[in-house]
């Protein structure tokens, strides 16, 4: 991970990941979104290339993904009415982030292969450290696992997180960043420890 991708994890983690609510049923479909549209987005930028529509390029790509958003958001209403309530506007906050606009409006001399597999490899790394986020806090604020299924969302309870006050910081604001800090140092020192593995095994070839 170079210091550009640290940079946009945390830039994209306070605006995505923090406000949301801490729980990892609701990071589920956080994460699903952000697939979804940069997928889309991905292709709507090609097919606005396409069409020389580039000087409305922006303002066309950004509209259509907020109707996007907003057929994703009546989708979950319908399937998991208690999930849509609870993410509330936090829904829109991927279409318009710096993330997903940063890499769809990236390198405009790329193809329409060499982008989508660039864009989605990006978002499936990021989709990792978003999930751990939300699984970490699901854990440790309120003592629980949530997951989505056909009957709405599912709660496992592990431990009574109430009767540890300490526990219930992670719950909050000031907690989701401090579990920020926490994932991104260690995610940081895994991938440190790849590349060290790596340039040995290259210094050895």
């Amino acid at each position: 991970m170079n210091k550009k991708s640290i940079y946009v994890y945390i830039s994209a983690t306070l605006a995505l990941l923090v406000p949301a609510p801490g729980r990892f049923a609701c990071g589920i479909l956080l994460v699903l979104e952000l697939n979804v549209l940069m997928f889309v987005g991905t292709l709507l930028r090609s097919a606005v290339k396409q069409l020389n529509l580039v000087h409305l390029g922006t303002i066309l790509l950004i509209s259509m993904l907020v109707a996007f958003t907003m057929l994703m958001r009546q989708c979950i209403a319908l399937v998991v009415p208690a999930a849509a309530l609870q993410l509330g506007f936090v829904m829109y906050l991927p279409t318009v982030s710096s993330f997903l606009i940063g890499y769809i409006f990236g390198d405009e001399s790329l193809s329409l292969h060499q982008a989508m597999a660039r864009n989605m490899t990006h978002v499936f790394f990021y989709s990792i450290f978003a999930l751990f986020f939300f699984l970490m806090r699901d854990i440790l604020g309120f003592g629980t696992i949530t997951f989505v299924t056909s009957r709405g969302i599912v709660e496992k309870v592990l431990f009574n997180s109430s009767r540890i006050t300490l526990m219930t910081f992670f719950a909050s604001i000031p907690g989701a960043l401090v579990c920020t800090a926490v994932i991104l140092m260690l995610y940081v020192f895994i991938v440190a420890k790849f590349k060290i593995i790596e340039n040995a095994e290259r210094s050895d070839d």
